[in-house]
Parts: C-alpha cells; sequence; structure tokens
C-alpha cells in the first residue's frame, strides 16, 4: 500500500509539471494575492508562505492568511531561509554570521548560532540537513561542511575549487533525498552525497532559487518557469510575465512580486 501511495504521488506531481507545456495562463485560475513587499519569499510544504523584508518574517497560510511575525532586529538583514523543516526554519544572517531556528509559529528555538565560534563566519549560503544537521559553504576554505545536531563536523569536502577546478560563488543551497545541491550560478548546479562526495553537475547557469520535487528541478530563470526531470533529461516551460521569483508548491504556483505574491493553480 505504501509504494502504491508512493507511485500516486510521483504520477501527480509528474503531472502537475507536465502542464509547464501550457501557454500563459491558459487553463489558470488566481486563488488569493498577499499585498506586501518583501526582498524574497519561500514556501514550505503545508503551502504556507513566508514573505521576507530586511529583519522581518511574514508568515501566511495556504489561504494567504497573516499567521506570525518575527524579527530579530540586532542580528541586521536576513539572508535566506529554509523551511524544508517547517517545524524547525532555519534563518541565516550573512552579514552578521548568524543562524537561527524558528518553529511553525515563528517562535525562536535554541539559541542563535555564532558561526565565528565554528570557524565559518565566511559562509556564503547555509541550509538544513536530516537529523537535524546543517550544511555550510564556507567562502574561506571553498569548502562545504556539514554539522550535526551538536555542531560537530561530520563532514568537510575539502577544497572544492582545487578538486573540481570551479570556482564556487555559491549563493544558495538545499539538501534533498540524500543529496545537497549547490548553485553556483557561473558554472550551474553541484550535486554531492551526504557524505559530502560530488555526484554531478546541472548546467544551469544564472540562477537565484530553486527547488527539487521527485526527480524534478524547479527553477525560475528571470523569464519562465522551468521544471527539469533529472532522469529523463526533459524540460517543460510555464511562463508568466513580469514576475520576480517563483515556487510550486503541491497542485499551487507562487509568483513572486516585489509589492505583493500572487497564488494560482489550475482551473478545473
Amino acid at each position: 500500500m505504501k509504494v502504491n501511495k508512493l507511485i500516486v504521488k510521483s504520477i501527480l506531481i509528474s503531472l502537475l509539471l507536465l502542464s509547464f507545456s501550457f501557454s500563459k495562463d491558459e487553463g489558470i485560475k488566481s486563488l488569493y494575492t498577499i499585498r506586501s513587499q518583501a526582498d524574497l519569499f519561500t514556501t514550505d510544504n503545508f503551502g504556507n508562505t513566508y514573505l521576507i523584508k530586511a529583519d522581518e518574517i511574514k508568515k501566511y497560510n495556504s489561504q494567504g492568511e497573516l499567521l506570525k511575525i518575527f524579527s530579530a532586529k540586532n542580528l541586521g538583514k536576513i539572508t535566506s531561509i529554509d523551511a524544508s523543516n517547517p517545524l524547525r526554519v532555519l534563518v541565516f544572517y550573512k552579514d552578521f554570521a548568524r543562524v537561527l531556528f524558528v518553529d511553525d509559529l515563528l517562535s525562536q528555538n535554541g539559541d542563535v548560532i555564532d558561526l565565528l565560534n565554528l570557524s565559518l563566519e565566511q559562509s556564503d549560503a547555509v541550509c538544513t540537513s536530516f537529523n537535524n544537521g546543517l550544511w555550510f559553504f564556507n567562502r574561506q576554505n571553498a569548502n562545504l561542511v556539514r554539522l550535526d545536531e551538536n555542531l560537530q563536523t561530520v563532514v568537510n569536502t575539502g577544497n572544492l575549487n582545487r578538486l573540481l577546478g570551479a570556482t564556487f560563488k555559491p549563493n544558495f543551497m538545499l539538501e534533498y533525498n540524500g543529496y545537497v545541491y549547490v548553485n553556483n550560478p557561473g558554472e550551474g548546479i553541484f550535486i554531492f552525497d551526504i557524505y559530502g562526495t560530488y555526484f554531478k553537475t546541472l548546467p544551469f547557469k544564472d540562477i537565484l532559487h530553486f527547488q527539487v520535487k521527485e526527480d524534478r528541478l524547479i527553477y525560475f530563470t528571470g523569464k519562465e518557469l522551468r521544471s527539469y526531470d533529472m532522469k529523463l533529461l526533459t524540460e517543460a516551460v510555464l511562463p508568466f510575465s513580469n514576475v520576480s521569483d517563483a515556487r510550486v508548491e503541491k497542485e499551487n504556483y507562487y509568483l513572486f512580486f516585489k509589492d505583493s505574491l500572487a497564488v494560482k493553480t489550475h482551473a478545473n
């Protein structure tokens, strides 16, 4: 039964993403719009939306209703957040070399992590890992580092510039299903396993953010929202005009503008 459910889930996701070949706005209807200025945004697998403006996070539920607001003004501007685990959301403050976690109510969970104490103060990108771990890309040594839940180093790749003959300047990364995806805009998306072993590179350049859903990479190029099947090596496109960024959660499209976020879905 469990296997059948996984198969059905995979088919549904594939059908959704294959629908990206539709022409602009064909068969698409609006669900709601959130009117709020933001610098960046993300979503979680419950359909919640997180809008980030300077030091503030606003969390909205799947109906577009404001739930909570969080701010830690003494830590400066938020660089990124990782809501892969909606119960333990990572908030990264690059300028102050700090990381903290908030729960599903946006209440701070535990102490602020000072990266200076971990010799990771020059980290350019951070994301969550399995078993409450953390991944860091450290600019000083050009290495990928994984810490466990006790903030002990369990993976250190060594200098990736030398090992892979690349120039690493990542701006985003995430862990999904046993792999770490490191976005290096000048060269592509580098994929490693959870032990830090290099796997392969996807040749998509100049990307700001992306998602991984099942076997598909979902990314926004600046003009189009695209879905790339990493097994079949095929790509599908759903264009939206004047959008700054976009994400997909279940059957919904989250379209980000500087003054609002529009959520759309397929019309029945």
